[in-house]
């Protein structure tokens, strides 16, 4: 059984640090509910799919394996939505965010624990006011019910803050409620490999480091038949992918080999191509994934704001991603310096301090010897930092040789999102610099309050970002306004079944309660992304549905400019066969 004492002790242990690290978690959950209840960020198509998944789940005893038409997405997000639909009396908006806004919670709570076991507690505080603010792109990552992004935060960070601590604690005196703790992180950390690797696989980077780490210093335990334990529970939290592709005889990695080689951008195989994505991922990729707030960029623009490309956002682009690149650097070098200096060569004396202690004492005692420390502990802790910066290399590494940033390099943004995790190890440098107390040198304080200056100057910039966001609360409700006005007046002529684009489609579905249906044409006015299963039928059958297209093309990007052909085949039909309305920033062909 395990130590019930034991585990008062360590509640007993909960200081200031813990304290106040749970007030800014509270803070930051009930800042994104509070967006949530007061209508930001407007609603889209793919979380249009997605509350529909949730109703399909909720009501209809839907058990979808993957989200509606991306064959490498899970549905997490669905099932928390339908829950909490049931939890709160019925289908919303607000009830279907609330499950990302549990999943980020969580995640602040796993990025908290990793840096307080890799670094230090205030270090790990620091983390956390940087992450519980941020730019209008990573708040609406983190409220928006779009798949992939919270469920990378959570599972990523809980992977490698297990790896950290079964690493960390390979070599204490054994006990069984130690040994049965044990047996269930390795467990938990499976399930949590599988379900991100069925969630998004974009958070593989950071699961393949998390997994080196314990094979780096634990492979002895895995041995003894733990693996197989490790493995049944990465093949659970995997068993819906697995279903979905032997069901559909097809390989969700391939779907995704096949989207980051692309599709209708390919990746770059030229010289001149790869220094374009190159480019492209540190003047807009980087910013966007990373919380600059400024500047935003979006290809989409019903998706929101789209800056001029100016000559002043470029050389904000710039140094954000330059800046981000030259600190994950500094702390890349810093870290293999770090280790090679101050990891000792010999075992010290036995140390009677708990694990957390020692990580304490190594951060207290930077610059003056690690004192009475074991020295697996050290390494572990040097390891891991430098995994976890590795982790963000590679994620940089493999977006940039992808598709993703050869035309839509801030819309594919999302798919950087992972390197929040990275975060303490990225601000370690700066932090252990800023925190020396009179320094006697000239340049040494120039250099900590240079550091303190630029933690503090980051830390504005993010919370300006979110006041940014809270500024954009009456233009998304004027959105969800038009949206409404939209739908009351094709309600008011009939035209409750009509064709339309993507972006248009399933968020009037979703804000109508299925008042109005609609199916999904591209171009040519053939069907295209008719994802929620049903619809395109319903439309198909009515002779007289409708067209409904925005009425501006640059609303959306050149391939889903439709109207010119819509407009075309009413012209074919002859004069008196189609009314003609305009309202809401809409275009409608009525059949008569």
């Amino acid at each position: 059984m395990l130590d019930i004492s034991g585990v008062i002790l360590r509640l007993r242990k909960i200081d200031v640090y813990d304290r106040i690290a749970a007030v800014i978690i509270i803070f930051a959950a009930s800042m994104r509910m509070l967006l949530d209840a007061i209508g930001w960020p407007s609603t889209n198509s793919d979380e249009g799919v997605m509350a529909i998944m949730a109703m399909n789940i909720a009501y209809r005893g839907a058990a979808p394996l993957m989200f509606y038409g991306q064959d490498y997405m899970g549905t997490i997000e669905a099932y928390l939505g339908a829950g909490f639909f049931h939890l709160f009396g019925g289908p919303s908006l607000f009830s279907l965010r609330l499950g990302v806004i549990l999943l980020v919670t969580l995640f602040l709570i796993c990025i908290y624990l990793l840096a307080r076991l890799l670094f230090s507690k205030p270090l790990a505080i620091v983390t956390l006011l940087m992450l519980s603010v941020g730019s209008i792109p990573m708040l609406t990552r983190q409220i928006l019910a779009t798949g992939g992004s919270s469920q990378t935060l959570f599972f990523g960070s809980l992977a490698f803050l297990l790896a950290a601590w079964l690493s960390s604690t390979y070599k204490q005196p054994a006990s069984s409620g130690m040994g049965v703790l044990r047996l269930v992180s390795y467990a938990v950390w499976g399930l949590a490999v599988g379900l991100g690797i069925w969630s998004d696989m974009v958070v593989l980077p950071f699961l393949a480091m998390a997994g080196l780490l314990l094979l780096l210093f634990c492979w002895r335990e895995l041995l003894i038949w733990r693996w197989l334990i490790v493995l049944s529970c990465i093949i659970i939290g995997m068993i819906p992918l697995i279903r979905y592709n032997l069901a559909l005889k097809l390989s969700s990695w391939n779907v995704l080999t096949n989207l980051m080689h692309g599709t209708n951008a390919v990746a770059p195989q030229t010289l001149p191509g790869i220094m374009h994505n190159i480019v492209s991922t540190v003047l807009v990729s980087i910013p966007t994934a990373t919380d600059n707030p400024f500047c935003p960029v979006i290809e989409v623009p019903i998706l929101g704001d789209n800056t001029p490309n100016s000559l002043q956002c470029t050389l904000i682009h710039a140094s954000w991603g330059g800046g981000y690149l030259l600190l994950l650097g500094c702390a890349v070098v810093w870290g293999l310096a770090d280790a090679i200096n101050r990891v000792p060569t010999r075992h010290a004396i036995n140390c009677t301090a708990d694990v957390q202690d020692a990580a304490d004492v190594i951060n207290r005692v930077h610059g003056g010897g690690v004192g009475l420390i074991d020295q697996h502990q050290v390494l572990v802790r040097y390891t891991a930092r430098l995994l976890l910066l590795g982790a963000a290399v590679l994620a940089i590494c493999v977006y940039t040789v992808s598709s993703a940033p050869v035309d839509q390099p801030a819309y594919h943004a999302r798919y950087l999102v992972s390197l929040l995790i990275a975060t303490p190890a990225l601000i370690f440098p700066l932090w252990n610099a800023a925190i020396k107390l009179r320094p006697a040198q000239t340049f040494e304080r120039i250099k900590v309050y240079a550091c303190r200056v630029v933690l503090t100057l980051i830390w504005l910039l993010l919370l300006i970002g979110t006041i940014i966001a809270f500024s954009e609360v009456p233009a998304a409700k004027a959105a969800d306004q038009q949206r409404q006005d939209l739908i009351h007046n094709l309600v008011h002529i009939g035209a409750t079944r009509f064709y339309t684009e993507y972006w248009t489609c399933y968020n009037l579905i979703v804000a109508s309660h299925e008042q109005v249906i609609c199916a999904i044409l591209k171009s040519d006015l053939e069907p295209t992304d008719n994802r929620a299963p049903g619809y395109y039928d319903m439309v198909k059958a009515d002779p007289h549905a409708a067209y409904v297209f925005p009425l501006h093309s640059d609303m959306l990007p050149a391939n889903y400019d439709d109207l010119p052909a819509v407009e075309r085949r009413v012209a074919q039909a002859g004069p008196g066969k189609y009314r003609r309305y305009e309202f809401d920033g809409y275009v409608i062909y009525q059949p008569v």
